[in-house]
């Protein structure tokens, strides 16, 4: 797995137009693939076992995010897993979180990385805050390879609006 960024990874710009070698996130407004780094966690997470994830769209909507991904957990030790994992495996590619929330609660666990933003949720925690009830009016991704096996969990129609 590997997130298209439309530039090398290597070849990063930064402020003043010169190469970063620190192998850190893209400033933002850099020529990156949100929809990449989107499906890139969508798919960390089914690594992890997470239930009915969503990517959804929120290009030109909304100012501080192109694409917020929404999953389940079906435990909290499974919503720490989750997020450990897609941070930890992120951060190998090069990218920073610009902040973490929940993960040690296991409730609810928020991996925000500027472009896009995970949201782990147990099931009733999912229900309550209902991300996708919110954005009904917005597309989401169709993610092409998702495992069947981790879809159609928990009553799946009630986050379609």
């Amino acid at each position: 797995m590997q997130i298209q960024i439309k530039k090398p990874f290597e070849a990063r710009m930064t402020d003043n137009n010169t190469k970063s070698t620190d192998n850190t996130k893209p400033l933002a407004g850099a020529d990156v693939d949100t929809e990449g780094l989107a499906r890139e966690i969508a798919e960390l997470t089914w690594d992890r076992k997470a239930l009915n994830t969503v990517a959804i769209d929120l290009r030109g909507r909304v100012s501080y995010t192109d694409f917020i991904v929404v999953c389940t957990a079906t435990s909290d030790r499974q919503v720490q897993a989750i997020a450990r994992y897609v941070e930890r495996s992120l951060r190998d590619l090069g990218w920073r979180t610009l902040s973490t929330e929940g993960i040690d609660s296991g409730r609810w666990a928020l991996l925000d990385y500027g472009d896009a933003i995970l949201h782990i949720f147990n099931q009733g925690a999912r229900q309550e805050f209902d991300i996708e009830g919110m954005w009904a009016e917005a597309p989401k991704l169709e993610l092409e390879d998702a495992p069947e096996s981790l879809y159609g969990h928990f009553a799946m129609d009630q986050f379609d609006h």
